[in-house]
């Protein structure tokens, strides 16, 4: 019988002076998902008591990792939130993922498949199933313009449904349809979109 990996679950939240954290009902309700999926004991009491801790007064826009553990141990961590200059240099992932690896589907510190395909190449990498389509980028969703249509793949090609995913979705900037890595390839644009670095262009080169 082979043994789960010890892991905690994540969330990787952006906090501004003015907003304060950007989408927190959505990360919450996916911390509880993924709680209740894995068996962990997670208090959203807690969980907020922690990043309120964990901002205090800053003055600067953050990043904040939040971590909890199976017993319910929750800790964050915080880091100054500096912009990024774009587009990203996409590559390829080398090999397709596995798709029936339940912690494709929630977000955890066991990222065993997005780290086995991080290339020191390129800003991100696109990652993609046995089917041929691609599924999301290691720390971001993928969006690509279809013939004017801003296009994501469904969770059910093997990847984690983001928070900015779904309030895209859910606010129609956005819709679902399954991409080949073809289409990807002959893409006039291509997004990554993540609740903390909004929307980066991205460029998908080879080496």
């Amino acid at each position: 019988m082979t043994r789960e990996p010890d892991f905690e679950l994540l969330e990787t939240l952006r906090w501004t002076p003015e907003s304060g954290f950007y989408l927190l009902d959505r990360h919450l309700h996916r911390l509880q998902e993924s709680a209740r999926y894995f068996g962990f004991t997670c208090s959203p009491s807690r969980v907020r008591e922690v990043l309120a801790r964990a901002v205090g007064a800053s003055d600067h826009s953050l990043r904040v990792r939040l971590l909890v553990g199976r017993d319910g141990n929750t800790r964050a961590e915080q880091s100054r939130l500096e912009p990024t200059a774009g587009p990203l240099r996409i590559g390829l992932a080398a090999r397709p993922i596995d798709p029936t690896d339940p912690f494709l589907f929630h977000k955890t510190t066991n990222r065993t498949q997005q780290d086995r395909q991080r290339s020191p190449a390129y800003d991100e990498v696109v990652m993609w199933n046995p089917a041929g389509q691609i599924t999301e980028a290691i720390t971001a969703n993928v969006v690509v313009d279809l013939d004017g249509r801003a296009v994501t793949p469904p969770v059910e090609c093997g990847l984690l449904a983001g928070t900015m995913r779904a309030e895209l979705l859910a606010a129609g900037e956005i819709a679902e349809a399954p991409i080949t890595v073809e289409q990807l390839l002959a893409a006039r644009r291509i997004w990554l979109v993540n609740s903390v670095r909004g929307w980066r262009q991205g460029l998908v080169t080879t080496t």
